[in-house]
């Protein structure tokens, strides 16, 4: 199969061989083969130049599937050979990373025999790593689809203006609407569903103003780099994100909805959901409240 999806691929035979690093003539062979094999062409011959048969087309994908399925199960048993013990699998929204980094210790030492491996994504990537059992738990706002998973809400946040020191007058202790809509905007937006982002548009649409949105993101870190670079302008995101570094951070007049942390299991394991949440306690370092 192989061989074949590289005829493919490299349209030529004799392009497929210089690719496999082998003699053309034992290629051509394993093509005649295979197609002997089938009873039916899966290619059309022109010259030196060949076109793939519709039957051709449909072997090519089922081969495609099974060469991917097997070098995942290829990785997967190699990665599972060079662990030296059982692994946890946690994946981690980006606006969870402090209380991530404040909670490393107390997880560590509740699994002291565990490799941790971490993946950082949004969270309707972490809901479909969940899904597929990539991820044993998920550090993330709570899923869209409560019913697919096991879900514990751990604390909440609330959203905050961060801005370059000197960039607003001091005598504002808080941005109104009328206030953001002065500036450039770097705001938080999730990939799947609404969230803060939906909130806040539709809050300067209901009060008459507009919003002017320089750039919206599912990383936060993007935001405060962009900051960091000497951008002029505000980021709305959660406190907890916020204090990190050299920003000026308000809290804003707007009802917006907090952030909610939960931790998020693809399935019910009274033993590891126990064990993660007594590490995983509130910590009031982290700007997240219980």
């Amino acid at each position: 199969m192989r061989y074949f999806c590289t005829i493919v691929e490299q349209g030529q035979i004799s392009r497929a061989a210089r690719a496999l690093n082998m003699a053309q003539p034992p290629l051509s062979q394993r093509l005649r083969e295979l197609e002997d094999e089938f009873g039916y062409p899966l290619f059309t011959r022109e010259g030196r130049a060949l076109h793939i048969t519709d039957a051709g087309q449909l072997f090519y994908q089922r081969a495609r599937d099974i060469l991917r399925a097997v070098d995942e199960a290829r990785d997967d048993v190699i990665r599972v050979a060079a662990q030296s013990g059982p692994a946890l699998r946690i994946g981690l929204s980006p606006t969870c990373k402090s209380f991530w980094i404040a909670h490393y210790q107390a997880l560590v030492s509740v699994f002291p025999d565990h490799l941790i491996g971490l993946v950082v994504g949004d969270s309707s990537y972490l809901e479909h790593l969940l899904q597929i059992g990539k991820l044993d738990v998920a550090l993330m706002q709570p899923p869209l689809h409560a019913e697919n998973f096991v879900s514990h809400r751990i604390a909440t946040c609330r959203s905050v203006a961060v801005s370059r020191k000197g960039m607003l007058p001091a005598r504002l202790r808080s941005l109104s609407l009328k206030e953001l809509a002065r500036h450039p905007l770097l705001l938080l937006r999730r990939s799947v569903g609404i969230g803060s982002y939906e909130r806040l548009l539709q809050a300067f649409h209901e009060a008459g103003l507009s919003a002017n949105v320089a750039l919206y993101c599912s990383d936060v870190d993007v935001l405060l780099e962009l900051l960091e670079q000497g951008l002029a302008a505000i980021a709305v995101v959660p406190e907890s994100e916020a204090g990190a570094n050299d920003f000026e951070v308000r809290p804003i007049d707007v009802d917006l909805p907090d952030y909610h942390l939960a931790a998020v299991f693809g399935k019910a394991n009274d033993e590891l959901i126990g064990r993660v949440l007594g590490c995983w306690q509130n910590d009031a370092r982290t700007g997240w409240t219980g």
